[in-house]
């Protein structure tokens, strides 16, 4: 009975500690809506817009392409033909005096030199991820950390080819777009700190946090159901580990108390007929 209560306590802790540990995985929040590029709308990526310096025609190309995705399906493309500054961007809700992490993927054809080549950034800032140029045999994983100052509610984050005053040529592939909350920025990693402009009025923050707040909830919502079937998951089937040891246990503890009883029959059995051998002589 002892061991059997420990087998109990051990199961029963084994299944509560994994469950901590899934849901403290499940809980990182994307604040990107449609990081993967794989919703769109008319063939252009949801809740993304396309902006380019030079707005000639076939100056820059935007399209949505499915060749050897890095995430999914699809992924954005934009190739400059002429030296610009093109990129899509998405108004993210940030939360002030927070830190973020944002990350993408990205492969380039004929990137030119000059300029800031392919890039994750946010609008505004000169600080960029690594700068990839020329021609990559894959995907490359860049990523750019930011802080956010007190006064700020939305910020804008952008992938694209070029930059301000820094303009580029070539195709630049993105996919797999990643913004999430940090608590630390390494040593050295390339970091912008965001901070309301002098011309920028609480009026256009919160018009501008009106525009991206369904986008935003919608995705901390979509997080938080998938954490809950996670743990429902994690639940049952520590339901039925404890279910079947139960079992196992109660029936290993019934199969001696079997075997000692018929053991006692036939013992008793024998005394039977030794006692009417007897009886016969």
């Amino acid at each position: 009975m002892k061991v059997f209560k420990k087998l109990i306590v051990f199961l029963i802790t084994a299944a509560l500690l994994l469950t901590i540990a899934v849901a403290s995985y499940a809980q990182v929040i994307n604040y990107i809506f449609n990081g993967s590029f794989e919703q769109l709308i008319d063939g252009s990526p949801a809740n993304w817009v396309t902006h380019s310096y030079d707005k000639s025609s076939d100056a820059a190309v935007f399209k949505v392409e499915t060749d050897n995705p890095q995430l999914g399906e699809k992924y954005a493309t934009i190739t400059n033909n002429v030296p610009n500054d093109s990129r899509y961007i998405q108004t993210v809700l940030v939360e002030e005096n927070k830190k973020y992490k944002l990350s993408c993927y990205i492969k380039t054809e004929n990137v030119s030199e000059e300029g800031n080549g392919a890039n994750l950034s946010i609008a505004g800032q000169q600080v960029t991820s690594k700068k990839i140029k020329g021609t990559t045999d894959d995907w490359e994983y860049v990523e750019l950390y930011t802080v956010i100052e007190s006064g700020m509610e939305t910020m804008k984050v952008t992938v694209g080819v070029g930059g301000y005053g820094a303009l580029s040529t070539g195709k630049a592939s993105f996919d797999n777009v990643l913004m999430e909350e940090v608590e630390t920025i390494p040593e050295g990693a390339p970091c912008a700190i965001i901070k309301p402009t002098e011309n920028e009025s609480k009026d256009n923050k919160d018009n501008n946090s009106d525009n991206s707040s369904n986008n935003s909830s919608s995705k901390k919502d979509e997080s938080k159901t998938e954490l809950g079937k996670v743990v429902w998951v994690v639940l049952i089937l520590a339901a039925i580990v404890v279910g079947v040891a139960v079992f196992n246990t109660y029936k290993s503890a019934n199969n001696p108390s079997g075997n000692s009883g018929n053991a006692s029959n036939k013992i008793d059995s024998n005394k039977s007929s030794d006692i009417k051998d007897d009886n016969d002589n």
